[in-house]
Parts: structure tokens; C-alpha cells; sequence
């Protein structure tokens, strides 16, 4: 049987997730990873501030002095950034750390003071438990109204994303829009700091985001993706944070998040970590085994023990080189097809650099030995009309017709 406690922690995470995912959308996509992260932390003294003031961290004083704060951060920021010169990103670092570590002398001075801290110490890590209606009712009245603010201004963030100065000069009010979506993301991360806490909360807002943009730039999949992966890692952070005592919420969102998107990270075809370094291997094997068939074209035939070289004992088991009565390796029948293709391409590939390019005959040699391999049969035949099917290269070996 599911606790109402279990199902109100649940639903307190799954609209902090919803509320990062969505915020983290254009914040990712403007590359403003590290303004999130200093967002995150800056607003860590201002929900000090209002409980030092108003005795608990509940409600809109929270908010108001986070979003206050942490638009005063991203002030700050743009202002080193202009009038010193530092680059943005070291701004970014100098205004996070001052920020963060001015929370943390408040927070002592809070708690010597003997002012009630309502809760204030889970503020770091998080705790979902400590939420109150309150909280819960106004996280949902931000979700409503991010969507709302999102799904009607969208057309602005994938303006923006395609190309800043084109969206500028397109009439798109840029300070404004950057203003409006930084004070909502303040608003939104002071909202949240009491699930995921200002350590983590960074972590909430770009990771989904980032693993949208991964698997594909279709905005609607992108959207998807982002929104579906961090409700299902608040969903089981909710479950795990409710059974097991002192957990922190928030670590356990970012950890469930970080499973969920790490499979997709190292093996999505194509794109994955893993499977892009089994292509290139797989590439690195193509391009020694073509140069091998081309060596042996151009010789006529070496001594090799096959368990010592890896291209020979592949070509070998695709019946492409054979080894006769004395040791030699030599190319069979469809061998020789596949090397004729291999120089055929090099030796274009020589007299194209040489007459359209004017590079010494001297020269040609080593683009060539890259080039060779790129080249598919389309890209073959375009070169060998623009050529119009020359018989020999700049050093007067034959150009093998195509077969």
C-alpha cells in the first residue's frame, strides 16, 4: 500500500524535476552551463537571508530573496565580465564561490544566533520530507506557468539556439528575453532547493537537457526526452528517499538520472561513447587492411607469419590473399578486384592535387594515402569525370579502370 507521505514527496519531486528539465531547456541550449551552476549556489544565501528574517524557509519571502539574489549574481557576473575583461566563465566562478561561501558563513551565523531553522540545514542536500502544501501548491503553480511561458515562447528559444546574432537582428528583444529567463530560473532554483538542494540542483537542470540535445536536435524530442527522463529519476528517487531514512533527495534524483541517461551516453548508435570507438576501430582495421591489399598490388608478395599480422589473417578468412608453397602471400582473384579499386582512387586522387591544385607531383603522395580511404565509388566517379578518366597519375603509373 502507498503512503499519502510516500505520494506527496513523489509529487513534490516529480514537479521539481519537471520545473529544472523545462527551465534547462534554453539554458542548455544558449551554453550557459556554468550561469545554471552559479544560480544554483548564489541563491543559497538569499534563502539564508529570508530565513533569518522571516524564521522559516517556506514561502514567497523564500522565493523573492532567491530570485533577488541570484539576479544580483548573474548582474555581477555580466559586469566583471564587461568592465574587467575576464572571460565569462572565470566571472562565473569567482561570482559562485563568493556567493556560496557568504551562505555558508549566514547559515553559521544563523545558527548561533538561535533563530529555528525550519528546515534550512536540508537546504544544501535536500530533503523532499520537509516539504509543506505550501511548497507543494506553489510548485505547481510554477509548473503551470512555466509551461505556459515555455510552449508560447518556444519559437524564441529555438531562434536563439540556431544563431544569437540572427535572432538579434530578427527583432528578437534579446536583453529582455535573457533578463525574463534568468529571473525564472532564479525563481525556479530557489523553488526547488529544498528537494535537490544548491549543490545539486545544477545537475537537474542541464543533465536532461544535455541527453535531449544528444539523441537528437528535433525540438520535440529533444522536449520529450528531457521532461521524461528527469520525472522518471524523481519518480525513483521518491520511492527510495521515502523508504530509506537519511537519504538526501537530491543526490538520489541526480543519481537516478545519471543511470538513466549514462546506457544512452555510451551506446546509442552512432553517437554513444562506446560505439563510436568501435567504429573508429573498426575504421582503423578498413584502413589497414586496404593498405595491405594495396601494398601487395604493387609488390609481388611478402613473407609474413599470418598469426603476427592481423590485416593478413583478416584478409585471409575474406579469401582475398592466399599463401602459396614458399611462404609468400599473394592476392586471389577478388583481391586483386579490391586492390585495383584502392589504387584507383590514390592514384585520382594524385593527379587531381596535381593539375587542379598545382601541388608538386613530390607532394601528392601523402594526401593521397588519407584521401584514398574517404573516397566513396559516387565521390570516385565525380572525381574521375572532373579529371575526364585519366589513364595514368602525375608519376606515369596506370590508373586502374573502373570495374
Amino acid at each position: 500500500m502507498i503512503s499519502t507521505q510516500l505520494l506527496w514527496i513523489i509529487a513534490g519531486c516529480v514537479l521539481a524535476a519537471y520545473l529544472l528539465a523545462l527551465s534547462g531547456i534554453p539554458t542548455y541550449l544558449r551554453r550557459e552551463a556554468l550561469t545554471g551552476d552559479a544560480l544554483s549556489h548564489a541563491i543559497f544565501p538569499g534563502v539564508v537571508l529570508a530565513v533569518w528574517i522571516s524564521g522559516s524557509n517556506a514561502g514567497w519571502p523564500t522565493y523573492v530573496s532567491g530570485m533577488l539574489v541570484g539576479s544580483l549574481a548573474l548582474f555581477l557576473i555580466q559586469t566583471i565580465h564587461q568592465k574587467t575583461r575576464i572571460p565569462k566563465d572565470g566571472a562565473t566562478g569567482i561570482v559562485l564561490i563568493v556567493f556560496f561561501s557568504a551562505g555558508l558563513l549566514l547559515l553559521g551565523r544563523l545558527q548561533r544566533s538561535g533563530v529555528p531553522l525550519g528546515g534550512i540545514q536540508h537546504v544544501l542536500l535536500g530533503k523532499a520530507a520537509t516539504l509543506l502544501p505550501a511548497d507543494l501548491g506553489i510548485l505547481g503553480i510554477l509548473a503551470i506557468l512555466g509551461s505556459l511561458l515555455f510552449f508560447v515562447f518556444q519559437k524564441w528559444v529555438w531562434l536563439e539556439a540556431f544563431d544569437a546574432k540572427f535572432a538579434q537582428h530578427s527583432g528578437l528583444p534579446t536583453f529582455a528575453y535573457s533578463f525574463v529567463l534568468n529571473t525564472w530560473t532564479a525563481l525556479v532554483l530557489t523553488a526547488t532547493i529544498q528537494i535537490l538542494g544548491a549543490v545539486l540542483s545544477a545537475a537537474m537542470l542541464l543533465t536532461p537537457a544535455a541527453l535531449g540535445h544528444f539523441l537528437s536536435p528535433n525540438p520535440k524530442i529533444l522536449i520529450r526526452t528531457a521532461l521524461l527522463s528527469a520525472i522518471a529519476a524523481a519518480v525513483f528517487a521518491g520511492f527510495i528517499s521515502a523508504s530509506i531514512p537519511a537519504m538526501s533527495t537530491g543526490a538520489l534524483m541526480v543519481i537516478m538520472l545519471f543511470f538513466l541517461s549514462f546506457p544512452f551516453f555510451l551506446l546509442y548508435p552512432e553517437k554513444g561513447i562506446l560505439m563510436k570507438w568501435i567504429a573508429r576501430k573498426k575504421e582503423a582495421r578498413r584502413w589497414s587492411d586496404e593498405n595491405t591489399l594495396k601494398f601487395l598490388f604493387n609488390s609481388t608478395g611478402i613473407r609474413s607469419a599470418i598469426q603476427n599480422n592481423p590485416s593478413l589473417r583478416r584478409l585471409s578468412n575474406k579469401k582475398l590473399v592466399h599463401q602459396n608453397n614458399q611462404g609468400e602471400w599473394h592476392l586471389t582473384q577478388t583481391g586483386i578486384k579490391n586492390a585495383e579499386r584502392i589504387v584507383r582512387k590514390h592514384r585520382l586522387w594524385e593527379t587531381f592535387l596535381h593539375q587542379r591544385l598545382l601541388v608538386p607531383e613530390d607532394h601528392v603522395h601523402e594526401n593521397a594515402e588519407l584521401m584514398e580511404h574517404l573516397l566513396d565509388d559516387e565521390a570516385e566517379e565525380r572525381l574521375a569525370q572532373e579529371l575526364n578518366h585519366p589513364s595514368s597519375d602525375p608519376h606515369l603509373s596506370p590508373i586502374p579502370p573502373r570495374k
